[in-house]
């Protein structure tokens, strides 16, 4: 108690000083046009939200790149939502930790990037898969690489049947033939083609899409969808055909990606104004937001 009588009477003083004092009202009356120019100039961020498909948090980042300072870039770019999947996968969880109202985690099924080419014929990644799973939330398994003639193998089978059983979404580096595949294995797949197959061509990309009303494609890294900042009028098509079923990411496989981060969101906000605006919001953050089962929230954290 005498602790809050004696801040009360600091409280009173205080406020006796600032109005009865010539040197008070002074203080007041320089800082004035402080406040009205921090209140003219503060805004809130009104640029469209973005559900980030594609990131990767990986062990060459680690030092380079810390939790805080995605988190923070994540916030000031209204990033809301970020599907991680690491290598190793600790990486994911580090960001989880960081912010687990934004991060969704995804399990990838192998450890380095040595196994991304063979791991399909590894017995003991299935069982690691599963181990895994088993003791976190994970919400899909991916990114991981897989193509034509690899996809018939016990680990893929056993990793379908996981990603059945468990309601986990597929997150797949494959062309359009191993996507196929998957769907042969598994008809009831969600599964989310990474960078729509970087090199697939869009008119295939929508033959695939009406073919398979259970894929989404995410397009990071592919030059062709609005070079010089101007969106393609076959990739536009494409959207305005498949409004429901793009999703966006920032591909940060690499270290140089990273350092590029916070640019990839100006560039799709750029072009995002010239789809319908409900469209526009479709592609940026609802679709992901729908594939997931999350509920719309706006980015109230603030940058520290």
């Amino acid at each position: 108690m005498k602790a809050i009588d004696t801040l009360n009477r600091w409280i009173k003083l205080m406020g006796v000083f600032f109005r009865r004092t010539l040197i008070g009202r002074f203080i007041i009356f320089l800082s004035l046009p402080l406040v009205v120019l921090s209140i003219s100039l503060w805004k809130p961020n009104t640029e469209i939200p973005i559900f980030d498909a594609q990131v990767h948090y990986n062990e060459d980042a680690w030092d380079s790149a810390s939790v805080k300072a995605i988190i923070n870039t994540a916030n000031a770019k209204n990033v809301p939502w970020m599907l991680v999947g690491s290598l190793p996968n600790e990486g994911t969880w580090r960001l989880y930790e960081g912010d687990p109202d934004r991060v969704i985690p995804m399990v990838v099924p192998y450890q380095t990037r040595d196994e991304r080419d063979t791991w399909f014929n590894d017995p003991k990644n299935l069982t690691d898969l599963e181990q895994e799973i088993n003791s976190k939330p994970y919400r899909g398994i991916g990114e991981f690489f897989l193509f034509d003639g690899q996809v018939d193998t016990p680990v893929v089978r056993g990793m379908v049947e996981l990603a059945r059983k468990r309601g986990l979404v597929l997150h797949a580096r494959s062309d359009q033939f191993a996507i196929s595949q998957l769907f042969a294995l598994g008809p009831d797949l969600r599964i989310i083609w990474a960078h729509g197959g970087m090199l697939t061509q869009p008119e295939t990309i929508d033959a695939m899409l009406d073919r398979y009303p259970q894929l989404w494609v995410e397009i990071s890294h592919r030059g062709d969808v609005a070079p010089r900042g101007k969106l393609s009028t076959v990739w536009k098509e494409l959207m305005l055909r498949h409004p429901g079923r793009i999703l966006l990411g920032s591909g940060t496989y690499t270290m140089e990606y990273w350092y590029q981060f916070r640019y990839y969101f100006d560039g799709y906000r750029e072009w995002l104004k010239e789809l319908p605006p409900y469209m526009a919001e479709q592609v940026a953050f609802r679709n992901g937001l729908e594939l997931f089962g999350l509920r719309y929230r706006e980015n109230t954290k603030s940058a520290s």
